[in-house]
């Protein structure tokens, strides 16, 4: 990474379009921040208490700015390039969903795989992942680190919320198949379909899904999508978001060269809704990118209710932009808001019914699962008002 001190002897400066110094207020607002940055730079460089070598210094300077953006961006370094490059090989893992919170914690463990296999719990935090300290990483970082070719091992260090001492632990990496569509009935007229993983068999999944519950005489459904998440891009949300409304679609939004914000719609296939009754979508803070957007475009049905707790807000566009260095970003250059116009990106999904909105006391609900417990009573509600002829 080069290094470049902007202040005193060498600075370089900031000019507007017309050529002079200063430029526009956003520009010299840039010009005031670069000259804060150099100057701690500066001051660290001469003053800490033992040399600090710059390059060392740079590198954590430029992570640290990714903090301050959204969970999917990151800064790639040149070894981190070349593994991001060679993804297409590193076809095993061990089937773990991520949250940054200081440390990396867990916030989805896929069944049947390495992870579930060694007992790791959802909320555990991995303060280390082969040796390096995941205080300095970021989420598509980690998830390099991760992955392999089947058959090679991962250390992690995991530290539960009651341990004094993170506790080693090895992973066998594999080959994880993309999980199916689940289904089954939960109580009379009410079925249960649950998305893990977003992939190219979703949609024709989740339709046969659909189909079954409704042949054993489900007119309500719960759709849980907690912890679902998918790797090919937040749109999938939107396809699946077809099964069940033909109503206002998404919205793709990015900035042009001017940095004014365009937002161009993401619609759903062509084609009438598959199930069109009453609703509950359970979601939580592992519900990632497609789980979000298809939470977000059902909200804005009349006859859906969401419970659970607040998605996790990460719904960028990453795009890999590479540097002179060898080094490289990967760069949210754009993202998914709902059809209602309101930011899914850093905010989250909301869930619009709790509790309280039932009578129930959270303690009152089935202690096993109380989200879809809630999720069934929000049902349960529906159908009574639907059928009280006041």
């Amino acid at each position: 990474m080069a290094v470049i001190f902007l202040g005193g002897a060498g600075s370089v400066p900031v000019s507007g379009a017309d050529g002079r110094e200063g430029g526009t207020a956003a520009q010299e607002s840039t010009y005031q921040a670069l000259e804060v940055f150099n100057g701690a730079l500066m001051l660290i460089r001469d003053q800490y208490l033992e040399p600090v070598d710059p390059a060392f210094l740079m590198d954590g300077a430029v992570r640290g700015i990714f903090e301050a953006l959204d969970a999917d961006s990151a800064y790639l370094s040149a070894d981190e390039l070349a593994r991001y490059r060679s993804r297409g090989s590193l076809t095993a893992s061990v089937g773990l969903g991520l949250q940054k919170r200081y440390y990396l914690h867990v916030d989805d463990v896929l069944p049947g795989s390495p992870a579930a296999a060694a007992g790791i719990e959802r909320g555990v935090a991995i303060t280390a992942i082969d040796g390096r300290n995941t205080r300095e990483l970021r989420i598509p970082v980690a998830l390099l680190l991760l992955a392999g070719e089947p058959g090679t091992s991962v250390e992690l260090s995991l530290r539960g919320a009651t341990d004094a001492e993170s506790r080693p632990v090895t992973l066998e990496r594999a080959v994880l198949a993309d999980p199916p569509v689940e289904h089954r009935m939960l109580d009379e007229g009410i079925g249960l379909v649950r998305i893990r993983r977003f992939h190219e068999g979703t949609t024709t999944q989740l339709a046969a899904a659909i189909r079954s519950l409704e042949e054993s005489g489900a007119d309500s459904l719960a759709l849980d999508l907690r912890g679902s998440r998918g790797s090919g891009g937040c749109e999938a949300g939107v396809e699946a978001a077809g099964a069940f409304t033909a109503g206002e679609p998404a919205q793709l939004v990015r900035r042009n060269e001017n940095g004014e914000e365009v937002a161009t719609p993401v619609e759903a296939p062509a084609g009438e809704p598959l199930f069109e009754g009453p609703l509950a979508v359970a979601i939580n803070r592992g519900t990632v990118c497609p789980g979000e957007v298809l939470a977000a475009v059902l909200k804005s049905r009349e006859n859906v209710d969401l419970v659970g707790r607040r998605t996790a807000g990460r719904t960028g566009r990453p795009e890999l932009i590479e540097l002179p260095e060898g080094d490289a970003i990967l760069l949210s250059t754009a993202h998914i808001r709902g059809p209602d116009g309101e930011d899914i990106l850093g905010v989250g999904v909301t869930p619009s019914v709790g509790p309280a909105d039932l009578d129930v006391e959270r303690t009152d609900l089935d202690g096993d699962d109380p989200e879809l417990d809630l999720a069934v009573r929000a049902l349960k509600r529906r159908r009574a008002a639907a059928n009280d002829p006041g």
